[in-house]
């Protein structure tokens, strides 16, 4: 038995080996025995570089046209990268630049006030447009009412304070 052991360890390295080859050959589309001759038995072919002629005449003028090109990429004319059409982010955008005519103002007039399910209302007109506002409302794209008295409005324009009367016109 124990002779049997020893036989067994090397059949069993050879069938594997064996086994790898018949892998090696199904998974390459090669044989063994032609990888072994072409690689220790065949002769050696060298390749050979193929003759160039070399044209001195073409070369400088390559030369030249480089040359020219490295001039052609000077500086013409001076860019300019500023958009005039675009808003400065820094100035307010409810104040238009001033132009030296006359702008027509904002006309404010205060019609009445009154107090409904105890919420002050006050009915302002801007513009000959008639407003029905109250605390903390916002209209004609700048004014807020900041405070309604009981003869009085008060509207914030931007940091501006405006304080309209009753029974009186406010030109802004």
């Amino acid at each position: 038995m124990r002779d049997f052991k020893k036989v067994l360890k090397p059949a069993i390295f050879i069938l594997s080996l064996m086994v790898l080859l018949a892998a090696f050959q199904v998974i390459t589309g090669c044989s063994v025995t032609s990888i072994v001759k072409e690689s220790y038995m065949s002769e050696e072919d060298e390749l050979e570089l193929p003759e160039v002629e070399i044209d001195e005449k073409e070369i400088s003028e390559i030369g030249k046209e480089d040359i020219a090109i490295k001039k052609s990429y000077a500086i013409e004319e001076e860019i300019d990268l500023v958009d005039e059409s675009i808003r400065d982010p820094f100035k307010p955008f409810y104040i238009e630049e001033e132009t030296g005519e006359e702008e027509e103002k904002n006309i404010f007039e205060l019609e009445r006030i009154y107090i409904t399910d105890g919420v002050e209302y006050a009915e302002l007109s801007f513009n000959d447009h008639l407003y029905l506002l109250k605390e903390s409302d916002l209209f004609g794209y700048y004014y807020f009412v900041q405070a309604i008295n009981e003869t009085s409005v008060v509207l914030l324009k931007g940091d501006n304070t405006l304080t309209v009367f009753m029974d009186s016109v406010l030109y802004d």
